[in-house]
């Protein structure tokens, strides 16, 4: 009987490791965008710039309604030269003013404090897991950014924590586990303050503050010659 009980058990935890397994998203391909596509671009001889406001997906965790505004920066680099765009020199621009963008953490704290943080925790304990939200993420529209028809704002690519930056799938999900994640897809898709390498494209996140009416990003671009300003409306 207890060989029995023992076996069912094994079958059960197979079962259990089967579905789980299915839950987890694919990776999928992600195009790098072309800014010079995008309405609002600013198209130099040197670089295009854009940059695309998020816009919550119905899945996941709800970055603006949490504070913050995440905002898509395409720099597109057609020269032999390896220009600087730092973020903590970039500005939200809005009817009333301007804004510093947040720091990691500051964006962080503000998520982790905010009830829309707390109303996807409550999700993941009472489902179990948190693939579906990590595969919501971030880098769910990088991919689609520029894709014609707007199909960017209400698509889901799966796979993109679980693939770039090391997302849980599975188990027993906790509110531990859901600001993991969301630190892992905030950090890792973050616009990064190395210099742009010569004929490339980067790609990265800046986190502004939501409900003041931001609509555009005024940024500095560097260079041995000097440096430019850009004021880049948000594309639609």
């Amino acid at each position: 009987m207890k060989m029995r009980n023992v076996f069912i058990l094994l079958v059960v935890v197979a079962l259990a490791c089967t579905s789980c397994g299915k839950r987890q998203p694919l990776p999928q391909p992600r195009k790098v965008a072309d800014p010079s596509m995008l309405a609002g671009a600013v198209n130099t001889p040197d670089w295009d710039l854009a940059a695309v406001a998020y816009e919550y997906t119905g899945q996941g965790i709800n970055y603006l309604e949490a504070g913050v505004l995440p905002v898509f920066v395409i720099f597109k680099n057609k020269s032999a030269m390896q220009p600087d765009l730092k973020m903590d020199e970039a500005r939200g621009v809005a009817p009333g003013g301007e804004y510093l963008p947040y720091s990691l953490q500051e964006a962080e704290r503000l998520i982790f404090d905010s009830e829309a943080f707390a109303n996807t925790a409550s999700n993941v304990a009472r489902t179990g897991s948190i693939g579906a939200i990590a595969g919501a993420g971030l880098g769910a529209l990088i991919g689609l950014v520029g894709g014609g028809d707007n199909i960017w704002k209400g698509a889901v690519i799966g796979g993109t924590i679980g693939a770039g930056a090391g997302g849980i799938y599975g188990g027993v999900g906790s509110e531990d586990d859901l600001k993991k994640a969301v630190r892992e897809d905030l950090a890792h898709y973050s616009w990064s303050d190395v210099p742009v390498p010569a004929d490339y494209t980067k790609v990265g996140y800046a986190y502004l503050p939501n409900n003041v009416g931001i609509t555009a990003l005024k940024v500095v671009v560097r260079t041995p010659d000097g440096s430019k300003t850009y004021t880049l409306p948000f594309s639609k």
